[in-house]
């Protein structure tokens, strides 16, 4: 049985903290370890992680959610997968083993990640996510498909991604997946949702918002600066040795702010969007 470790940052979270944990530790087919860091909460969360004997408890300071995440990777273990959680959330009880079965076969680094089951704070669904991303690096630069709280990773991306915490990546997820795939390793998507995502007064996402609303956040999104330059930078420097040709070309691409068609091949909105963001220097 596959031994999984999952790294969960908590803050103030004791309203759903529960049945997330609950649902964690019931996951079929694997052997689950749950390691805890709570940033700072205030709140009960304390209170109900020293309930549990058998999750593992660190009691932190408020550095804020990708921070937090960025601590847990360098205090994780040594076990065949891990995955990250958020604390509000239900997950079904094969997440775990789907993912494991679907990372169980490449020997390179591998991170898995999947479209979500939209519910409500009360858990009645809105609707099941529908991305279909293009799992390269250059797509995966234009935009983050990587939604946290599906990721699972093995131990091989685990190890490189101990060897170096990023300065300028604004989101744990995203810098886990970016430096897979510069390093030769393999990000799988799955388009079935096995967890259930909720969506709630902290975490609001809409399942009825127009088509129209859809692209204008989209693109609300794009022009943001994200210092996608910075990431790429920071990837080349502590990864030389690791990256290929191919993926050189599109860090390089990245940092000197210059568009190539290696950067998101196949892609057609996101391409017209992130050159967009290259001209109004939004990286």
């Amino acid at each position: 049985m596959k031994k999984v470790q999952v790294l969960m940052s908590t803050y103030n979270g004791e309203k759903y903290l529960r049945e997330q944990i609950d649902s964690i530790l019931a996951q079929k087919g694997v052997e689950v370890h749950l390691l805890v860091r709570d940033d700072g909460s205030k709140d009960k969360t304390i209170k109900i992680l020293r309930e549990y004997n058998n999750i593992e408890l660190l009691e932190a300071n408020n550095v804020g959610a990708t921070n937090s995440f960025f601590a847990l990777i360098t205090l994780a273990g040594d076990y065949d997968f891990y995955a990250f959680a958020d604390q509000d959330d239900v997950w079904d009880e094969e997440k775990l083993i789907i993912a494991i079965q679907k990372l169980d076969e490449y020997v390179c680094p591998a991170i898995y990640s999947s479209n979500t089951r939209l519910v409500d704070g009360n858990l009645n669904f809105i609707r099941n996510e529908t991305l279909k991303p293009i799992t390269t690096l250059g797509s995966a630069i234009v935009k983050n498909y990587v939604t946290g709280c599906t990721a699972v990773f093995n131990a091989q991306l685990m190890r490189y991604l101990k060897q170096y915490t990023p300065k300028n990546a604004p989101f744990h997820d995203w810098w886990a997946n970016l430096v897979c795939l510069s390093v030769g390793g393999v990000s799988v998507y799955d388009y079935e949702p096995h967890m259930n995502y909720r969506q709630h007064e902290n975490n609001v996402v809409s399942g009825n918002d127009s088509v129209w609303k859809k692209w204008i956040s989209r693109f609300k999104k794009f022009n943001k600066p994200y210092h996608r330059d910075l990431m790429a930078r920071e990837i080349k420097d502590n990864y030389a040795e690791l990256i290929k040709k191919e993926e050189e070309k599109v860090l390089a691409s990245m940092i000197n702010r210059k568009y190539t068609v290696e950067m998101s091949t196949g892609i057609t909105i996101d391409n017209i969007l992130f050159r967009i963001c290259l001209a109004l220097g939004r990286q």
